[in-house]
């Protein structure tokens, strides 16, 4: 039995896949829809809302606008969650958490499992599909928050963090790294789930990245690491630098900038884009303190 928390923003949406989880989940369920159409909860608040109102032991957090392509997919999360082990179940997640602000792909592209149908509004349409490992589960050490099952004893232990995520990003790979010592985080490629959205990386994405930077960074990487430290160094090293540069770039205060601008310099001293970088992050503080 399954109990399906939902943070809604728009009731036809709901309904749709209200309607399409009778349809497909195959065992006996409940729906909690916190409605969220106002914006009063952040995603956090919103799912430990429902959960704490729920009956049943596994726990389903999903967006509403999600599609369902596997029959029977209930009964698969039931016994995938059988192996008390693993703590959350997901569809699409990265092999470990690098030390540098960003979510659960920032591993890179050939270390992310993941099995998702993409779509929008604006006629995107895309099947992301990667298993490395040729398996039907297979470990990581973050999930896209699209959908996250997890069991209710789990979630009593570790509830989403309210507290510093107060809106509606970084929620997902926080609630993974909070369990990660004790648990196993999984993607399943048995069950196919539509997604009729791409995501939204706006400002606040980059501040709640600096969230979970600042929380985790003394347990970064966090993971099974499969590349040499070349790459690992290399693969931290610019995705720093690109955070730096969208700082630059939304006009988003640099105070929380500085730390990553240290980290290319700890990382590669001597290199001219290091340089750069400094250089014109000095000079758009100076800006930004005149405005």
């Amino acid at each position: 039995m399954i109990s399906i928390i939902i943070c809604s923003r728009d009731k036809n949406v709901l309904a749709l896949a209200s309607q399409n989880v009778a349809d497909t989940i195959g065992l006996p369920y409940e729906i909690i829809a916190i409605d969220n159409s106002q914006g009063q909860y952040g995603i956090c608040a919103a799912y430990n809302k429902g959960a704490s109102q729920s009956k049943y032991d596994i726990l389903c957090f999903m967006h509403e606008d999600l599609q369902f392509n596997t029959n029977n997919w209930g009964q698969l999360v039931a016994e995938i969650l059988k192996d008390n082990s693993i703590g959350a179940l997901g569809v699409a997640g990265g092999k470990w958490n690098i030390k540098a602000p960003i979510s659960w792909w920032g591993c890179g592209n050939k270390y992310v499992s993941i099995n998702i149908d993409e779509n929008d509004k604006k006629g995107y349409n895309k099947v992301t599909y990667s298993n490395p490992e040729q398996s039907k589960l297979v470990d990581v050490a973050g999930l896209d928050g699209l959908w996250i099952c997890s069991k209710k004893d789990v979630w009593q232990k570790y509830p989403f963090d309210a507290v510093t995520f107060t809106d509606f990003h970084f929620y997902d790979i926080d609630y993974c790294a909070n369990i990660f010592n004790e648990y196993r985080i999984c993607v399943t490629y048995d069950i196919n789930i539509r997604h009729f959205s791409r995501g939204n990386i706006n400002d606040s994405w980059f501040i709640n990245a600096d969230k979970f930077y600042n929380k985790h960074k003394q347990r970064l990487p966090m993971g099974n690491i499969l590349s040499g430290p070349n790459y690992l160094r290399s693969r931290e090293y610019n995705v720093c630098k690109d955070f730096v540069l969208e700082i630059v770039k939304r006009n988003i205060d640099p105070h929380i900038g500085f730390k990553y601008l240290f980290n290319c310099f700890q990382i590669f001293p001597f290199n001219r884009n290091t340089f750069w970088l400094i250089r014109n992050y000095i000079k758009y503080y100076l800006n930004f303190k005149q405005q």
